[in-house]
């Protein structure tokens, strides 16, 4: 299961957030676990590029010490290596298969971590051959075969109004970038996933010094975050460098937590989470119609499937290479998918537990279709 913006694991996550995967009405991990259901909550940036989190994905399920490309790095101005990761499947290869579950921001990321695998990275191949050293096996383009099915669950594909209008603002930034400076010091338990770009303070480092350091770096300036990601631009950037996989099956579900208003714009639900209220009214009055009726944050529009890969209506045939698009789902804002809610009682936990029960046979039939 992969995390999307501002996302953590309990073991590093600010105090006033609760657990990612089912908040406080259900551990959706634990709950898959003893249905019979191998799952594993991945860790990667909360703040971070879809780039630089598909990257951390691979070495989280693979293991091993994050390499972000030499040309990546020297491109953006950020640290080439991260963390090390155990690995949760170390014997990931071709042929050995795994299911990419994702939750908003997330959807983009498997994305770009199925690109890469398959078709590599050509600026990182043309820098090792001017350059020499080493290359991760990541970006050399021979990693097919390694992914049954992308599940995504209120993925902006498309990219977000709320991005456009609120979250890509500098000042927006700056606020979460200090933020995150803050909690990189040696007493804080929390990680944005900033350490690429120095936001850790270091060993025998004093507060001051370190805050000094990190006024220079290059992260305050750079399109390489999940802010700028977001935005409509972003996404469509990503859209146009990647593709669908003949060999891997696509799902989305899509959320809708607005009504129409008497001037034909959408407002926020009453039930819908507080904290989106704001945002789904922004989204609510966008300019084109068609980007209004949203979950809080994410237009449904948006999450459907990506405007410029191919889609279908999902049905119970299961089809490999094109977007198998559910049904809307009428009355669930951003945060049901993963009952974040806990005040929210038109959704209880029975019906969360159900939903996911249903994912996860989805994709044993998925993988008894592809033997």
């Amino acid at each position: 299961m992969v995390h999307g913006f501002n996302g953590f694991t309990d073991d590093i996550n600010p105090s006033v957030l609760s657990h990612y995967w089912g908040g406080d009405k259900l551990d959706i991990r634990q709950d898959l676990e003893s249905n019979g259901y191998e799952t594993y909550e991945a860790s990667i940036g909360a703040l971070s590029s879809n780039y630089d989190r598909a990257v951390e994905l691979y070495y989280y399920i693979k293991g091993g010490t994050v390499d972000y490309g030499a040309a990546h790095a020297e491109k953006y101005g950020h640290n080439r290596y991260g963390k090390t990761y155990e690995g949760v499947y170390k014997d990931w290869q071709p042929g050995q298969k795994v299911h990419l579950v994702a939750h908003s921001m997330g959807g983009q990321t498997v994305r770009q971590l199925e690109e890469l695998l398959r078709n590599g990275n050509k600026e990182e191949i043309e820098y090792q051959k001017a350059h020499g050293g080493e290359i991760s096996p990541l970006y050399q383009g021979t990693n097919d075969n390694m992914i049954n099915s992308i599940t995504t669950l209120g993925t902006p594909h498309n990219g977000t109004i709320a991005a456009d209008k609120l979250g890509n603002e500098a000042f927006v930034r700056q606020l979460a970038f200090d933020y995150a400076k803050f909690k990189g010091n040696k007493n804080s338990k929390v990680d944005f996933g900033f350490g690429q770009w120095g936001l850790k303070q270091r060993e025998g480092e004093s507060y001051v010094k370190y805050v000094q350091r990190v006024q220079n770096s290059a992260l305050w300036t750079t399109q390489d975050n999940g802010f700028y990601d977001l935005t409509r631009e972003g996404a469509e950037k990503l859209n146009k460098k990647t593709s669908l996989n003949p060999n891997i099956v696509y799902k989305t579900y899509t959320g809708e937590s607005t009504r129409p208003t008497l001037l034909g714009k959408q407002k926020s639900d009453i039930g819908m989470f507080f904290p989106f209220t704001v945002t789904g009214n922004v989204s609510g009055k966008a300019a084109e119609k068609e980007w209004r009726e949203n979950d809080g944050l994410i237009s449904t529009i948006s999450a459907q499937h990506p405007f410029n890969q191919p889609y279908t209506e999902a049905t119970d045939q299961i089809q490999k290479g094109i977007w198998q698009v559910t049904p809307i789902k009428h009355g669930w804002d951003h945060v049901d998918f993963v009952g974040q809610d806990a005040s929210d009682y038109s959704h209880p936990t029975e019906e969360l537990q159900q939903f996911w029960h249903g994912l996860a046979d989805d994709l044993v039939r998925n993988e008894q279709f592809d033997a």
